[in-house]
């Protein structure tokens, strides 16, 4: 049955990823043809993210309350109902704007909760000792998604426009529904509160899922290494098309190219990492990737070439597991069980906390002084963080062995 339950949300998760690689290409498309604005691109990112952080302050104890598999098959259904507004209205001839940015705002308030959901599931269906593997191939898999993902809705809307991409994530997330209803029923989290939702009850919830940050500041430097990283990608990849448009003068199957091309790099990157095994170097490999990706993004500011930007995106792209799987396991080893979903809620709001920030300000930026300046003022930033974060000595005991802060972690679980 775990090996059901998890290959049932692999394929879950995979399906997803690969129907939104279809539906962000179009909805940022059909933007940028409606206005030809890079603010209202940005604006559209931040219509997104908005709901989505709020949800995840707000509903973070849902995950621990609410029977998981069941609640990720409503979060999905309503994310499939938002996709279905702009695509019935665009088949009808009538879509508008505020369609776009609508559906942006409810599929952005369902997926706040989706991903830290199926992250809180995981623990409880992979062993300790693999969690690494278990988290690395979930990546694996979503990158395999968005590796195929962005080049065929690349060419899908070239050739025919973006509203059969909208309709092929329709498919993708009918098919991750039914997954999810034919997956065996868990139940509620093993120490899901008892009792109403009587609202005292329900903010100390949502507070518990910050203190597991407060226990252990060295993750919270981490996830706040992830959303400064979060913020340049934003600030970039909301400019994609018209930096494609503008600077490379080519068309929507280069925006899906370059998608495939950081896919590609970040599955070789988790080949990588599978080679290497258990790594106990975290802080120096995760700051590493983290610093290096800035500079990558740097040059490429200087270098307005389709082929050079295929390389930084494939080089970011690489860079991006030694990060990010690194943090995965150490949420999966560090945090109890039973709050994993508040705290993953958690995790995922710190960790794309100035992703608005990125979005509204690398529209500001690519409209006031052009892309190119924006990919540069993008490298700076988390650059910069790796290199003052080096010198943290706080961050040194995420190193070697883990034993004994799993211990330190399960004791004050206990006494909480």
């Amino acid at each position: 049955m775990q090996k059901r339950s998890y290959y049932g949300l692999l394929s879950t998760i995979s399906l997803s990823a690969f129907g939104d690689a279809f539906g962000l290409l179009a909805m940022e498309w059909l933007v940028y043809e409606m206005t030809g604005s890079k603010l209202a691109m940005g604006a559209l990112a931040l219509s997104s993210m908005i709901p989505e952080q709020a949800l995840r302050l707000l509903g973070s104890p849902l995950s621990d309350r609410l029977p998981r598999v069941r609640f990720m098959a409503c979060l999905a259904s309503l994310r499939l109902l938002a996709l279905l507004l702009p695509l019935g209205m665009g088949l009808a001839g009538h879509l508008q704007l505020w369609h776009l940015f609508a559906a942006a705002s409810l599929s952005g308030a369902c997926s706040a909760l989706f991903m830290p959901t199926a992250m809180a599931v995981i623990p409880g269906i992979a062993d300790t000792s693999k969690l690494m593997r278990a988290f690395a191939i979930i990546d694996g898999c979503k990158g395999a998604a968005a590796l195929l993902g962005p080049a065929l809705a690349g060419v899908l809307t070239a050739a025919s426009g973006a509203l059969p991409a909208l309709g092929i994530n329709a498919v993708c997330y009918t098919a991750a529904i039914a997954t999810l209803l034919l997956l065996p029923r868990m139940g509620k989290p093993a120490a899901a509160p008892a009792g109403s939702f009587s609202a005292s009850v329900y903010l100390r919830e949502v507070a518990e899922g910050f203190s597991f940050y407060r226990q252990f500041p060295a993750m919270l430097t981490i996830m706040m290494m992830a959303a400064v990283s979060n913020l340049s990608s934003i600030a970039v990849w909301t400019l994609m098309v018209p930096y494609v448009r503008e600077v490379l003068h080519r068309d929507a199957a280069a925006v899906g190219s370059l998608s495939t091309a950081s896919a590609l790099g970040y599955l070789t990157g988790l080949g990588v990492i599978s080679l290497m095994g258990e790594i106990r170097k975290r802080r120096i490999v995760m700051l590493g990737s983290l610093g290096l990706s800035g500079i990558v993004t740097m040059v490429w500011g200087f270098i307005p070439s389709y082929s050079f930007a295929l390389f930084a995106v494939f080089a970011a792209g690489l860079l991006g597991p030694f990060f990010g799987s690194l943090s995965s396991s150490l949420h999966g080893r560090l945090v109890p069980g039973h709050l994993q979903g508040r705290v993953n809620s958690v995790r995922f709001l710190i960790g794309g906390s100035l992703s608005p920030l990125g979005a509204l300000a690398g529209g500001a930026v690519a409209e006031l002084y052009g892309v190119p300046a924006l990919l540069l003022a993008a490298g700076i930033l988390p650059a910069l963080y790796a290199g003052v974060a080096l010198r943290l000595p706080g961050l040194k005991a995420l190193d070697g062995d883990l034993s004994v802060l799993e211990l330190s972690t399960r004791q004050k679980s206990e006494v909480a």
